[in-house]
């Protein structure tokens, strides 16, 4: 938006699966603020040739068609949107775009007609470096996990689910095997907590009811890779059609769990450290050659020991033997099975 606010031609450079949807989403946006003359899908036709048919400007048949004729026939400015360039129309149009914001020059920034083209699977390094009057940016790294999980959260408000720590135990499931794809986290949103706990699964069948899924490829281009948070990561769907042999989908579900569940089962451990306090747990007491004076330092697993060697109440060890083994498990990169994870013992705070 700054880009075509400052006069400049621009190239959106997308995967081919998302291309469209971010077609979409750019052309709400542009049509409040400038007229718009598109979106248009290119043809087989000469790139000039196809924007003097779409913008019906007469031309003189006796004289060579240009692109500064194009220009000088455009009554009004406008922004010109061509959409799905994919890597065979690409050189062509690459030519055109040159020629373009080269002669787009001789007219003010304020006045000149611009160029927005969105490619579908154009490599990114065929894409061109920034000129005068032309530059690309790259659908790439630009969706983000608070991204997606704040969309997750909406989107499971609209269904009239409350927030509690389920409903963001299940968000960051979704987030982490959806990544950048909202269309799979719509899918996704749609069921029942318990079935996100079988990645492979839910994936699975993700992939047999969207067709846009099947057409994933291994690259960037094919929308099978792209950058989140920093780190390039493959789509799900990717990861699947090739077995999984790494076990990265039980690891996404892993780094979920950890990020929501580690942080609850340490205020667990605070809050069964006062229960043994109240118990009456003698104080200072000495534990492996040190001697402790306040439980809430002591690990889950050393609690546990304390709770069995003074004998305290069945339930207290009950307890910390259950968050021990939860705690194990996922300090171990295992995640945990729905009945664990979702326990409420484990997921209420209070």
């Amino acid at each position: 938006m700054h880009a075509l606010r400052d006069g400049a031609n621009v190239v959106v450079g997308a995967s081919a699966p998302f291309a469209a949807a971010l077609s979409c989403a750019l052309e709400d946006r542009i049509a409040h603020e400038w007229r718009l003359t598109g979106p248009l899908a290119p043809s087989d036709l000469p790139p000039l040739n196809e924007l003097y048919a779409a913008l019906e400007v007469d031309d003189n048949p006796s004289k060579r068609r240009s692109v500064a004729a194009l220009l000088a026939g455009i009554e009004s400015k406008r922004v010109i949107m061509v959409t799905g360039v994919g890597a065979l129309q690409w050189p062509a149009w690459q030519l055109f775009l040159n020629d373009f914001a080269h002669v787009s020059r001789s007219f003010s920034a304020m006045d000149r007609t611009q160029l927005l083209l969105i490619t579908a699977g154009v490599p990114k390094t065929k894409l061109p470096k920034k000129a005068p009057a032309l530059i690309a940016f790259i659908w790439d790294g630009v969706v983000g996990e608070a991204d997606v999980f704040s969309y997750v959260t909406q989107a499971l408000r609209q269904k009239g689910i409350r927030i509690d720590a389920q409903a963001k135990l299940s968000a960051r499931i979704i987030t982490r095997l959806a990544l950048w794809d909202f269309d799979l986290v719509d899918h996704l949103v749609k069921l029942d907590a318990r079935e996100l706990f079988d990645p492979s699964a839910v994936v699975c069948a993700a992939c047999n009811n969207m067709a846009a899924l099947q057409q994933l490829g291994n690259t960037w281009e094919e929308g099978g890779l792209a950058e989140f948070d920093g780190e390039p990561l493959k789509h799900a769907a990717a990861i699947l059609k090739e077995d999984d042999p790494q076990g990265e989908l039980a690891m996404r579900l892993w780094a979920a769990q950890a990020a929501e569940l580690l942080p609850a089962l340490e205020i667990k451990r605070r809050q069964l450290a006062n229960r043994m306090k109240a118990a009456r747990m003698p104080l200072p007491i000495r534990l492996n050659d040190e001697l402790i004076h306040d439980l809430a330092d002591v690990e889950i697993g050393s609690l546990l020991h304390l709770a069995r060697t003074h004998r305290l109440p069945r339930d207290i060890q009950r307890i910390a033997e259950k968050f021990k083994g939860l705690r194990n498990k996922l300090a171990h990169l295992c995640p945990l099975e729905a009945e664990e994870a979702l326990d409420p013992e484990v997921l209420a705070v209070r």
